[in-house]
């Protein structure tokens, strides 16, 4: 694993590991893995092994979420923002074009920079992630956050995230520690920003190969979102996963991998 960080733009440091386990004699195309809100890049850790064999795995933590920077308040927050954030990492790292996994709010980033940027995105990967937040109940998260706190709020409402009694304790227990390590000051920004954004009408725009993995039991938003996404990418296809909560990636890692490259052998043949 190599640990490295660069500075974006307008200044704000961002961390990133690049993990690559591929044969040395042949060419391995890059898998760029962008996490979820209250998380980082570390969220990904038991996902890493199965996908590094076949690629070089790129993990950066969101501005404002793990060993990245937090932005001062003055810096504007939005979906560009995010997303030049990662071009500008790709630019770095002079690739040119890379598949994509994004992870409920990295799915968010992920969509964008199918839509915008075309040119730079070989496939996506959306694990629980909608065109946005603005038909969630996660507004409604921020006033029980600030009078709990970040940990105490998750605990509560822990069965919308894991299934309670199937997901190992340990998990659950070390998930929150590591999601209350969360600037509160800037995930009430990243929070309400996100509520306030649906760009479902941008996403027939995507033409990349997409692969859409839905929780059947998601309780953070309605699950007929994720079939009408399905009805707009062209060629898209959709997985539920039966009676799943909202964080697969981090309950169900073996079962997302296996999709991941089930999905690139079939679309893009050995090793995608």
């Amino acid at each position: 694993m190599t640990r490295s960080t660069f500075t974006t733009s307008d200044g704000v440091r961002i961390a990133y590991c690049i993990e690559d386990y591929t044969d040395p004699w042949r060419p391995a195309d890059t898998l760029l893995m962008l996490h979820s809100a209250m998380g980082c890049s570390r969220r990904f850790y038991s996902m890493v092994p199965g996908l590094g064999r076949h690629f070089r795995v790129v993990r950066p933590d969101m501005r404002g979420h793990g060993a990245s920077q937090v932005p001062p308040e003055t810096l504007p927050l939005t979906k560009e923002r995010l997303t030049e954030d990662v071009l500008e990492l790709l630019a770095v790292l002079k690739l040119d074009k890379v598949h994509v996994v994004g992870n409920s709010a990295g799915g968010y980033i992920a969509q964008q920079l199918a839509i915008h940027h075309p040119q730079r995105v070989k496939s996506i990967a959306l694990f629980g992630a909608t065109p946005g937040l603005s038909h969630t109940n996660a507004a409604s998260w921020l006033p029980q956050v600030e009078k709990k706190g970040l940990r105490a709020f998750l605990a509560e409402t822990i069965s919308d995230r894991f299934p309670v009694g199937e997901a190992d304790p340990r998990l659950v227990e070390w998930f929150l520690g590591e999601a209350a390590k969360t600037d509160a000051a800037y995930l009430k920004r990243f929070i309400g920003y996100w509520s306030g954004v649906d760009f479902m009408d941008e996403i027939h725009r995507i033409r990349c190969p997409a692969l859409i993995v839905a929780p059947g039991a998601e309780p953070i938003g309605r699950t007929d979102t994720y079939s009408e996404m399905h009805k707009r990418i062209a060629g898209s296809e959709l997985v539920f996963y039966e009676n799943a909560r909202h964080n697969i990636c981090d309950y169900l890692p073996d079962r997302c991998v296996a999709d991941i490259l089930a999905f690139l052998e079939r679309r893009f043949g050995a090793h995608a």
